[in-house]
């Protein structure tokens, strides 16, 4: 009995530990399966989140290409349209410069007949300037200064005068002549209606030499040019008148004398110079004599582009005829 009672506890013992082993293997077992679970759980939620993460990138791509549409097509309408444009534009730049071109060829033509029309008109004047050199060169062999508007009056050198005077016998002056101008154009104009023509272009060609800046000068000018003209001698004739111009602008003798120069170039067969002179005195003089007489001749002469008169409200200053002293 004894015995028994000391046995017991350890059947008991083991009794309690074959309970506790098998509990704990089942524990075991179950924390096991709950560890598989969680695993395979995690699995799924791995799974799912990929699927939805490709969902998601599929559908991205989806938007993201249909934008590109969208956008695609919105260019491709923007292009078409500035192709348009860019058209209407290429047109209109070939339009004006078409219209360019034709004024530029149609502006060209008229410079170039401008030009031509200038060099006429600058030629004809080189022309009646070499004439008119030469006919100045022929009077100053001849005795007679001519002296340019522009250029200032010589000293008066009486030995250098003397020694360009013609070889004529020279009439001894009478002592009231030689301080009186007026007395020496008086016997120039009686010897000149007499018809001696030389002996008064003598008693002139003293006035304008002797007495340069007395108002009988210009006058004296004038009437040697006459003389020269009733010899026969135009171009003498022509240079004393142009004196009478150029150098004497303001005075009453510059339309006769202009209208004699013309008919002097009238007379050695010169219309063109004449024609031009005749015109000048209409337009600057046109209620004057000199221009009645300049109609005729032009209208004697067949001219056909006289230039209307000015205004006599331009040309009063130079409207009273030249007076014949």
């Amino acid at each position: 009995m004894l015995r028994i009672i000391k046995v017991l506890p350890a059947v008991l013992i083991l009794i309690v530990s074959s309970c506790v082993t098998d509990d704990y293997a089942r524990l075991k077992a179950e924390v096991n399966d709950l560890r598989k679970m969680q695993q395979q759980q995690k699995e799924d939620v791995t799974d799912i989140q990929k699927r939805l993460s490709i969902s998601d990138t599929q559908k991205g791509k989806a938007d993201m290409l249909n934008a590109l549409r969208e956008s695609q097509e919105n260019l491709n309408s923007k292009v078409t349209h500035l192709n348009r444009e860019l058209q209407q534009l290429v047109g209109r730049v070939e339009e004006r410069k078409f219209y360019v071109d034709k004024a530029i060829a149609e502006s060209k033509t008229d410079r170039d007949l401008l030009k031509a029309q200038i060099e006429t008109v600058e030629g004809e004047i080189g022309d009646l300037r070499g004439r008119i050199d030469r006919i100045e060169s022929a009077l100053q062999q001849k005795g007679i200064a001519t002296p340019r508007a522009d250029a200032k009056p010589p000293a008066q050198k009486p030995s250098t005068s003397a020694a360009k005077e013609p070889a004529t016998p020279q009439p001894t002056p009478q002592p009231a002549e030689a301080t009186n101008p007026k007395a020496i154009y008086d016997e120039a104009m009686r010897e000149f209606h007499a018809g001696k023509y030389k002996e008064s272009r003598e008693k002139f060609n003293r006035i304008v030499k002797e007495f340069p800046t007395s108002s009988l000068a210009s006058n004296g000018y004038f009437w040697i040019g006459e003389s020269y003209y009733k010899e026969g001698s135009y171009e003498d004739a022509i240079l004393s008148y142009t004196v009478v111009v150029k150098k004497y602008p303001n005075s009453d003798k510059v339309p006769g004398a202009k209208l004699k120069q013309a008919l002097a170039f009238i007379e050695i067969k010169d219309p063109k110079p004449a024609k031009a002179i005749l015109q000048q005195i209409i337009d600057d003089y046109p209620q004057s004599h000199e221009a009645e007489q300049a109609k005729k001749q032009l209208q004697s002469l067949g001219s056909s582009n006289q230039v209307p008169a000015k205004k006599p409200a331009e040309t009063t200053k130079k409207t009273s005829p030249a007076k014949r002293l």
